[in-house]
C-alpha cells in the first residue's frame, strides 16, 4: 500500500496503478459517473492518448450535428439538437393523437353502424362486433357508449392490434342479475386463446389467436344464451 499526496489538498491510500508526477497523466476525458455501492461514488475517465481520441471523436460528432441542426450564434451543438429532438418529439405526440382520434373517430362510425344489427336473445338485445387496433381504454368509451344507445343490453366487443386480440364485455346494470360480464368473456376468450375476467357488467381478455376472433364473437350471441338466467 502506498500512500499518495497531491499538493496540500489530497493524501489517498494507492493499491494499484500509480503515477510518479500527476503530469504524466496529462489530459483528462471523464466518461462517467456512478454509484458503487451506499456512500461510494465511483469516476471513470480516459488520459494521455487515449484521451484525445474522445475528444476528437466529440469534435466529429459536433460537425455532423451542426450540419444537421441549425442554432443561434449563442447555442452549442448539443443544445440545438436537444432542442430540436424535442421540437420532434412534441411533434411526434401530437401526430400519435391526432392518429389516435382518427381511429377513434372511424370504429365509433363502424360500431355504430354495427349497432343496427343487435339481436335479441331470450328478450335481451346483445350486439357482437369487433374494432381493430384500439387501444382498450378506447374500447372502453365504445362500450359505454353502446351500452347507453342499447338501453338496456350486452355488448361484446374485439379488436385486434399488433397480433394480439383484446376483448371486452359491458353489461347493463339492470341485467347483471341474469348475466355477469366477466362469465361472457370467461367463454369467448377461450375461442382466442385467452381469459379474462373483471365486474358483473365490465369485463375484459385478451387472446394469442386473430384468426379466431370473428367466430368468438359470432358465438357470443350463443354464450349468452346459455347464461341468461
Amino acid at each position: 500500500m502506498r500512500v499518495i499526496r497531491i499538493g496540500d489538498f489530497s493524501t489517498e491510500l494507492c493499491g494499484g496503478t500509480h503515477t510518479a508526477a500527476t503530469g504524466e497523466i496529462g489530459l483528462i476525458k471523464v466518461l462517467k459517473e456512478g454509484s458503487v455501492s451506499s456512500g461510494v461514488r465511483r469516476l471513470e475517465a480516459v488520459t494521455g492518448e487515449g484521451s484525445l481520441r474522445h475528444f476528437r471523436k466529440d469534435h466529429q460528432l459536433e460537425n455532423v450535428v451542426s450540419t444537421l441542426v441549425r442554432g443561434g450564434d449563442d447555442q452549442s451543438p448539443a443544445d440545438a439538437l436537444k432542442q430540436e429532438l424535442e421540437r420532434r418529439e412534441d411533434e411526434l405526440k401530437k401526430l400519435r393523437k391526432e392518429l389516435d382520434q382518427a381511429r377513434m373517430k372511424s370504429a365509433s362510425t363502424s360500431v355504430q353502424s354495427a349497432a343496427e344489427n343487435v339481436r335479441e336473445v331470450k328478450g335481451v338485445k346483445v350486439l357482437a362486433t369487433r374494432a381493430d387496433n384500439l387501444e382498450r381504454a378506447q374500447l372502453r368509451v365504445l362500450i359505454d357508449n353502446l351500452r347507453n344507445k342499447l338501453g338496456s343490453g350486452v355488448v361484446v366487443l374485439g379488436s385486434v392490434s399488433d397480433g394480439k386480440v383484446a376483448l371486452i364485455v359491458g353489461v347493463t346494470k339492470d341485467l347483471t342479475s341474469r348475466v355477469q360480464a366477466g362469465k361472457v368473456i370467461a367463454e369467448v376468450a377461450k375461442k382466442v386463446g385467452g381469459s379474462g375476467g373483471g365486474r358483473p357488467d365490465m369485463a375484459e381478455a385478451g387472446g394469442k389467436d386473430p384468426a379466431a376472433l370473428d367466430a368468438a364473437l359470432a358465438e357470443s350471441y350463443n354464450v349468452v344464451e346459455r347464461l341468461l338466467q
